[in-house]
């Protein structure tokens, strides 16, 4: 049985996807319980025929070429999964050692129940794995992380309960698929490190408008589950302020220490004032800067040694 479909949307960035795909078959794992999906809307022709290249010397991995929009290509690759459960996988992610077992052996401990699972990767600083009973809880514990697909994965037959129709968002079409199901007994994030990324630069991540994506968009999401009546008013509000403090932590980086990065950035001023208040944010960045010239050192000393 196939109990886990990893999914890779990529735009065709050959130094990231061939090494992650590397890591996976080297973690011999019983490979008829795993499966790899590529879904490739780029245009690099030399990775095109390497990755048909690779998937003939390679068992249980599908690649196809699409002309998804943007990341609508996540969703294609869900569509080609036959695992129980598809779990995303960004295309510059490295499993650690013994991850593809650990996965498969989550899934086969929770597939009598099916819980929303959200595997945050370290980013939530939670010491053990957090179970809440109901969606609002759920939705309070993600905090801006909702907006991080690495994080999501579905079991089929909830993704199958999804219509042929249905209009995925275009910036963020695998939180349709999280917050799909709303009446679940329990909803589970797992905080366990079970990836690093290659490269860690922000540099080839997309050239989509930033701040009318974190600040605008992505909040538009959760205000519509408060709409629907799915999650409280304190949530939102909840919600809200830790998108103020991710747009800052971006200002902060991009904007007044120039990380080099692809994003869009011209449309910091227009975001603002809709959900967060410009003068927050600059303030909230400005606080930030000694914290990150001392992360900066910290990383620094530790690749020294």
């Amino acid at each position: 049985m196939v109990y886990l479909s990893l999914c890779i949307p990529t735009n065709g960035i050959e130094e990231w996807v061939f090494p992650v795909l590397d890591r996976i078959y080297e973690q011999k794992v019983n490979s008829d319980q795993w499966e790899v999906i590529v879904t490739d809307n780029g245009d690099n022709e030399v990775f095109y025929e390497k990755m048909l290249n690779y998937a003939e010397k390679h068992e249980k991995l599908i690649y196809k070429k699409t002309k998804a929009f943007l990341f609508e290509n996540q969703i294609e690759a869900l569509r080609l999964a036959s695992g129980e459960y598809l779990k995303f996988m960004n295309h510059r992610s490295l499993l650690e050692d013994g991850a593809l077992q650990w996965m498969i052996d989550l899934v086969k401990d929770n597939m009598d129940e099916k819980p929303i699972i959200y595997l945050s990767n370290g980013e939530l600083r939670y010491k053990k794995p957090q179970n809440y009973a109901t969606f609002d809880e759920f939705v309070r514990g993600l905090k801006e992380y909702a907006s991080w697909t690495t994080g999501v994965g579905v079991w089929k037959s909830d993704f199958e309960k999804m219509p042929n129709d249905w209009k995925y968002n275009k910036i963020s079409p695998h939180s349709d698929v999280l917050f799909r199901e709303r009446g679940k007994s329990r909803y589970l994030i797992d905080d366990t490190i079970w990836s690093h990324d290659i490269d860690a630069s922000h540099e080839k991540k997309g050239k989509y408008d930033l701040y009318k994506a974190f600040a605008c968009e992505e909040i538009t999401i959760t205000l519509q589950l408060y709409i629907d009546g799915d999650i409280s008013g304190d949530t939102l509000k909840y919600i809200i302020k830790c998108y103020e403090k991710c747009v800052a932590r971006f200002y902060c980086m991009f904007n007044i220490m120039h990380i080099p990065c692809s994003y869009n950035l011209k449309g910091f001023d227009e975001a603002m004032g809709i959900f967060i208040k410009k003068e927050n944010v600059i303030v909230r960045a400005y606080l930030t800067v000694p914290q990150m010239v001392i992360a900066k050192i910290f990383q620094y000393l530790v690749r020294k040694k």
